[in-house]
């Protein structure tokens, strides 16, 4: 008997580009992740539904120091 971990996935939709994401089911909340279509940075929201609620991830600004 194989011990091989079997790992869920959900589904999700890229705000960005509109492309379907297959994503692991252990992904948590505020986990960055990447569009394997159009590349853009994703942060996972939650779950609902049974899908993956995904963001565009806020750009990082520079600090001036101010």
């Amino acid at each position: 008997m194989s011990m091989q971990q079997i790992e869920a996935t959900v589904q999700g939709t890229c705000p960005v580009c509109a492309g379907m994401l297959t994503l692991p089911g252990s992904l948590v909340e505020t986990e960055i992740l990447a569009c394997p279509e159009c590349q853009s940075m994703l942060v996972m929201e939650g779950f609902r539904g049974g899908s993956a609620v995904v963001s565009e991830a806020p750009q990082i600004e520079e600090d001036w120091g101010e």
